[in-house]
C-alpha cells in the first residue's frame, strides 16, 4: 500500500468526520481510508480532526493559536467533580461557562484534560432487535450485498430534527465505571422541532420538505407526486422495463398504505423491500445524524421551529453534498457487517 504524506487533505477529513458522526470505531474508519484513499490516518489524527470540527465547524486549516493547556491543581480538580457530577457535561458546554473555565481553555484542551483524569467519552447503547427482524436483516444481507447496486438507490425518510443533543447520549466516565443517567426532557416537546421528509441520491439531495402532525398516506401521496419523479425522472420505468434507478422506504405505516402501492404501480417504480427495524443500513439516518449535529452548534442560537427550518435548509442543500459519496461508498461494508453479527445491529 502506497503511504502518502502526513498532510491529510480535506476531503479525508470530511471522510473521517461523516463516518465518526455515523458510529464508525477508530480501528474501522482507518480500515476505509487504507481501501478508500490508499493512506494511513492515525486514531489521534481522526481524534484531533473531530474535536476540530466539534469545536470549530469546519475541518480547514486553522492558525495555531499556540495558547497553553494549563490548570492550576485546585482549577483542574474543581473541573473533574464538576464532571463526575454531571457525566452529560460536554467540553464544548464546559468551554462556554466562564465558572467552569476560568482560565478560557478550548473544548479540545478541555477533552485532553479529562481524558488524562480518565474520564473517558461513551455513548447510550443501542436497542435490541427483535429475533424475527434479525432473521429477516440477516436474509436481506446475504442476498442484498450481491444483487444490488447501491449508486443505483434513491434513499428516503422522514425525520424530527431539532437543536438539541440527538440520537445516543454522550457522556463521560472512567473504564469499568457503572453509573446512572438522566435522560433528560422528552425532545418530542421542543417548540424548535421540525418534523421533515427528504430523498438522497449519491450525487445530489432531492427536495426536503417540512410538514405537520403526522405524515399520512394522502400527504405521502402528495410529496410523491409533487417532487419524487421531478427530482429523480430515471425512478420511473415502463410496463416492460424496470426504472434505471430503485426507490427505498422503511416499513412505516403511511409508506405501505393502498394509495402509495398504486402510485409506485402507476409509476412503474421498483420499491425495494426493506427490512424492518433497519435505520443503520440506511445512509440517510446517517444525514439526520448530521443535521442534527449541527443544529445543536447552535443550540443556544435557534429560538423557534422556523429558524430551526431556515438552518436545516441551509445545511441540507449547501453541506449534505459532501457526505453522499462517502455514504454510499458505506453500503458494501454496512452488509457486510450485518452478516458478521448474524443479523444485529451494526454501529452506524
Amino acid at each position: 500500500m502506497e503511504i502518502q504524506t502526513y498532510y491529510i487533505p480535506l476531503e479525508v477529513r470530511f471522510y473521517i468526520v461523516s463516518k465518526v458522526i455515523e458510529g464508525y470505531k477508530y480501528d474501522d474508519i482507518i480500515e476505509m481510508i487504507e481501501k478508500n484513499f490508499h493512506r494511513h490516518v492515525s486514531k489521534q489524527s481522526i481524534s484531533a480532526i473531530f474535536s476540530k470540527y466539534q469545536e470549530f465547524g469546519t475541518v480547514a486549516d486553522l492558525p495555531r493559536c499556540g495558547r497553553p493547556c494549563t490548570l492550576s491543581e485546585e482549577q483542574e480538580k474543581r473541573l473533574i467533580e464538576n464532571v463526575e457530577q454531571n457525566p452529560k457535561l460536554t467540553a464544548n458546554s464546559i468551554a462556554k461557562d466562564p465558572e467552569m473555565n476560568e482560565e478560557d481553555l478550548s473544548s479540545r484542551q478541555l477533552t485532553r484534560i479529562l481524558n488524562a483524569n480518565g474520564l473517558l467519552d461513551h455513548t447510550s447503547v443501542p436497542q435490541s432487535i427483535k429475533d424475527v427482524n434479525k432473521a429477516n436483516r440477516l436474509k436481506f444481507a446475504i442476498y442484498q450485498e450481491k444483487n444490488i447496486d447501491w449508486d443505483s438507490v434513491i434513499f428516503s425518510d422522514e425525520s424530527d430534527l431539532f437543536p438539541d443533543r440527538p440520537g445516543k447520549i454522550h457522556y463521560r466516565k472512567r473504564k469499568g465505571e457503572n453509573i446512572d443517567l438522566d435522560y433528560g426532557p422528552d425532545y418530542r416537546h421542543d417548540p424548535r422541532k421540525v418534523k421533515v421528509w427528504g430523498t438522497i441520491s449519491r450525487l445530489k439531495v432531492g427536495t426536503i420538505h417540512r410538514y405537520e402532525d403526522k405524515m399520512k398516506g394522502t400527504n405521502y401521496v402528495k410529496l410523491l407526486e409533487q417532487t419524487l419523479i421531478q427530482d429523480f425522472p430515471l425512478l420511473r420505468g415502463t410496463h416492460t422495463r424496470r426504472g434505471k434507478y430503485s426507490f427505498q422506504q422503511d416499513k412505516a405505516g403511511p409508506h405501505i398504505s393502498e394509495e402509495v402501492e398504486i402510485f409506485f404501480h402507476n409509476n412503474h417504480i421498483h420499491v425495494i423491500d426493506w427490512p424492518s427495524e433497519s435505520l443503520d443500513l440506511s445512509p440517510i439516518e446517517s444525514v439526520w445524524h448530521f443535521i442534527k449535529a449541527e443544529l445543536y452548534k447552535m443550540n443556544n442560537d435557534l429560538s423557534t421551529a422556523d429558524e430551526a427550518w431556515e438552518e436545516i435548509k441551509r445545511i441540507w442543500y449547501n453541506d449534505v453534498k459532501f457526505l453522499l459519496p462517502q455514504l454510499y461508498n458505506s453500503m458494501p461494508n454496512r452488509f457486510h457487517e450485518v452478516i458478521k453479527c448474524e443479523g444485529g445491529r451494526i454501529s452506524y
